[in-house]
C-alpha cells in the first residue's frame, strides 16, 4: 500500500480528532486525501514565512495540444496545413495542383473538411489530420464552399451555388445526402453552427441597405424568423461562435479595411478588438474561450496570428512570404444534453482516475487512465470545457486539461501538496488548498498559468475546501481555527477577516455554493455521523439533506440548484454486512422531495463528484 493510502486510513481511524499537529481528515472517506499534512512532515507555521508556491512556466496559450488548420499558398497554390497553437509542428496535409482551402475541424478532431476544385468544380472533401483518408462528400454541379461542422459531427453546413444564387445547405456526413436550409437573404456565405447545435450564424446581403453584407442568425430547424444581428452600414463577414455560445467574433470591412469585432450572440455590444491599417480576417476561437486565431497582412502578407479575446497579447504564429489564410481551431467537445458528473474512481487502496458519468444513461468514459498516479478532486470550468484536478505525478499538484482529456498541463508545482481546485465564476482564476507553509491555507492562481499563486488565508490553523460564490466576490472554506472545523466566509473582493458561518462544536467541511448563489451545502457530523446539510449564506441551517449512519460527503450542486450529488459508503458494506465499508458510490438527491438515486454501483470506489455546468441557452 502506498504511503498516502496508509495516511488516509490513519486519518479515518482517528475519527477526525484534533492532534497537536492538526492531523484531521477533512476528506472523511477511506482513501480520500486529507487537507492535513502527513504526520512525519507537519510543523508549526512560522508567522510571515508563508510564501506562494512557485508557478510552472506558463504554456503557450491556448492549449499546446490544439492544432490550428489553415490554408497556405507556400507551395505555389493553396494547400491545407496544420500546426500547433504556438506555431510549431507544421505539417502539410494536401499536395495537389488544384486549390485546397477553407478548412474546418470536425468536433472529434479526427477529420478536416475543406474545399477543393480538383475536379474542375469546388466541392467539399474530408481528410484526416495526418493526411490520410481523403474523400469527396458533395456533388454540387455549380460548386460548394465554406464548410462548417455541426457540433455532433453528423452534418456539415456549407454554401451551395445554385446558378446565380448561393444558398445555405447541409450534407449528412455518413450518407452524403444534402438538403437546402435557407435560400434567403441573398448571397449567403460563411455559415457557423452554434456550439449547442440549435442555431446557425451566416453572412448574407441585406437587400434593404444597398446589399452590404450582414451577420444573420437562424434556427437550425428552420423555425422562427431570421434575425439581422449586425444591421449597419459596414460589410460584416465570417461569424465565429465562442465555445460557450455567448459571443460571436466576425470581420467587419469599412473604409477598405477589415477588423475583428466581437458581439454578444444577440447582436449587442459590437466591439472592435483590432483597429489598424492592415486587414484582419477570419477569426476562430480557441476552446478556452479567451483566445482568437486570425489572418492578417499587418506584416506585409497574410500570416496567422493569435490574440486574447480583448485584442491584446497578439502573437504571430507563421512567418513565410506566402499568404496563410482562414485559420481554424478545433471546436470544444460538445456538451451532451444529459446531466454529467465528473468523479474520481479506483480500486480500494489503489490509485484513482477521472471519469465522466451520464446521469440519464449511466454511460461512463475515462478522462484519465494512468495506473501510476492518483488523480482526485476534479472541478469543471464554468463553461464545462476544461477540468482542474489534483494529481500526485510529483507531489499533489493542480493540473488542467480539456473536457475530452487532452491538453494536460501542470498549473502548480513544488514540494507542497495542492488539491481541491475550484474555478472562479469568470474562469480566470482557480482557488485551491495547499500546505506550502506547513499548515493548510487557501491559495489562488491565474488559470492561464501566469503569475504566481498567492495565499488568500494566512492562519496557523488549517484552511481548505474552498468554494467560490457565483458573483466571484466571496469564498467559503473549512477551517479548524476555532478548534474544530467550521465553514468560514471570506470577502475576496474587499478583504477583511473571515466570518465563521457554522460556529458549531461539530466538524463541518466541504462547503459547496449553489449556482443560484442563495445556499451553501456542506458535510457535518453534528448528529454523530457525516451527513449533508444546507444553510443560507448567512449561516442559518435550513435543511438536513441526508440522514444515514454511513459517511455522506463532498456535496456538489446541479446546475439548476435543484439537486445535490454526493459520495457515500452506505452500500459499501464490510464483510459482516453490519457497518458501512470503504467503497463509495455517487448518489443524487432532489432537494425538494428528498428522492434519492444511486448513480454508480460498480466494483470501484467513486468519489469527489463534480456536476458539469450546462451552457446557458439564449
Amino acid at each position: 500500500m502506498r504511503p498516502q493510502r496508509r495516511l488516509d486510513r490513519t486519518l479515518l481511524a482517528i475519527g477526525y480528532r484534533l492532534s497537536a499537529i492538526f492531523l484531521i481528515a477533512l476528506a472523511g472517506c477511506a482513501d480520500m486525501t486529507s487537507i492535513s499534512p502527513p504526520a512525519d512532515t507537519a510543523s508549526p507555521a512560522v508567522p510571515g514565512d508563508q510564501q506562494p508556491t512557485a508557478a510552472p512556466t506558463p504554456t503557450a496559450a491556448p492549449g499546446a495540444s490544439d492544432r490550428i488548420v489553415f490554408s497556405s499558398d507556400r507551395g505555389g497554390n493553396e494547400e491545407i496545413f496544420v500546426m500547433n497553437a504556438d506555431g510549431s509542428g507544421l505539417a502539410r496535409l494536401t499536395d495537389h495542383p488544384a486549390r485546397d482551402y477553407d478548412p474546418d475541424w470536425a468536433p472529434n478532431r479526427r477529420q478536416i473538411a475543406f474545399v477543393s476544385d480538383r475536379t474542375g468544380t469546388a466541392e467539399l472533401y474530408l481528410i484526416a489530420p495526418d493526411g490520410s483518408g481523403l474523400r469527396r462528400i458533395t456533388d454540387e454541379p455549380d460548386g460548394a464552399s465554406e464548410p462548417s461542422w455541426s457540433p455532433d459531427g453528423s452534418e456539415i453546413a456549407y454554401v451551395a451555388t445554385h446558378g446565380a444564387n448561393r444558398v445555405l445547405a447541409v450534407v449528412t456526413v455518413e450518407s452524403g445526402e444534402t438538403h437546402t436550409l435557407f435560400a434567403n437573404p441573398p448571397r449567403i456565405g460563411a455559415p457557423a453552427w452554434s456550439p449547442d447545435g440549435t442555431r446557425i450564424a451566416f453572412s448574407a446581403a441585406d437587400p434593404t441597405a444597398n446589399n452590404n453584407r450582414e451577420i444573420y442568425l437562424a434556427n437550425a430547424d428552420q423555425s422562427g424568423t431570421i434575425v439581422n444581428l449586425t444591421n449597419n452600414a459596414a460589410s460584416d463577414e465570417r461569424p465565429a461562435w465562442s465555445p460557450d455560445g455567448q459571443r460571436i467574433a466576425f470581420e467587419r470591412r469599412r473604409g477598405g479595411q477589415s477588423d475583428i469585432y466581437v458581439m454578444n450572440a444577440d447582436g449587442a455590444a459590437q466591439t472592435p478588438i483590432t483597429d489598424g491599417p492592415a486587414d484582419d480576417e477570419s477569426p476562430s476561437w480557441a476552446r478556452d474561450g479567451r483566445h482568437i486565431a486570425f489572418a492578417s497582412n499587418r506584416d506585409g502578407n497574410f500570416e496567422i496570428y493569435t490574440m486574447s479575446d480583448s485584442g491584446k497579447d497578439v502573437l504571430r504564429l507563421t512567418e513565410h512570404p506566402a499568404d496563410e489564410m482562414t485559420p481554424r481551431f478545433p471546436p470544444p467537445p460538445p456538451l451532451r444534453s444529459s446531466d454529467e458528473i465528473l468523479l474520481a474512481a479506483g480500486t480500494l487502496g489503489g490509485v484513482r482516475s477521472l471519469r465522466v458519468v451520464s446521469i440519464d444513461s449511466g454511460q461512463s468514459n475515462a478522462l484519465t487512465d494512468n495506473l501510476l498516479f492518483d488523480e482526485i478532486t476534479p472541478a469543471w470550468s464554468p463553461d464545462g470545457q476544461r477540468v482542474a484536478f489534483a494529481s500526485d505525478r510529483n507531489t499533489f499538484d493542480i493540473y488542467l486539461m480539456n473536457a475530452d482529456g487532452s491538453g494536460l498541463a501542470a498549473l502548480t508545482s513544488g514540494p507542497a501538496r495542492d488539491m481541491h481546485p475550484v474555478w472562479s465564476p469568470d474562469g480566470k482564476r482557480i482557488a485551491f488548498e495547499s500546505n506550502h507553509g506547513g499548515n493548510w491555507d487557501v491559495y489562488v492562481v491565474n488559470a492561464d498559468g501566469s503569475g504566481e499563486p498567492t495565499s488568500l488565508t494566512d492562519s496557523p490553523a488549517n484552511d481548505g475546501n474552498p468554494t467560490w460564490s457565483p458573483d466571484g466576490e466571496q469564498i467559503a472554506f473549512a477551517s479548524d481555527r476555532s478548534g474544530n472545523f467550521d465553514i468560514y466566509l471570506l470577502d475576496v473582493a474587499n478583504g477583511g477577516a473571515p466570518t465563521d458561518l457554522t460556529n458549531s462544536p461539530a466538524n463541518e467541511v466541504f462547503p459547496s455554493w449553489s449556482p443560484d448563489g442563495e445556499r451553501i451545502a456542506f458535510r457535518s457530523d453534528r448528529d454523530g455521523d457525516n451527513d449533508i446539510y444546507i444553510m443560507t449564506t448567512q449561516g442559518t441551517i435550513t435543511q438536513q439533506i441526508t440522514n444515514s449512519p454511513a459517511d455522506d460527503t463532498t456535496p456538489a450542486w446541479s446546475p439548476d440548484s435543484q439537486r445535490i450529488a454526493f459520495a457515500s459508503n452506505r452500500t459499501g458494506l464490510t464483510a459482516s454486512g453490519s457497518e458501512p465499508g470503504d467503497s463509495y458510490d455517487i448518489y443524487v438527491v432532489t432537494i425538494s422531495s428528498g428522492a434519492l438515486v444511486q448513480i454508480t454501483a460498480t466494483a470501484a470506489s467513486e468519489q469527489y463528484p463534480s456536476w458539469r455546468p450546462r451552457r446557458a441557452q439564449p
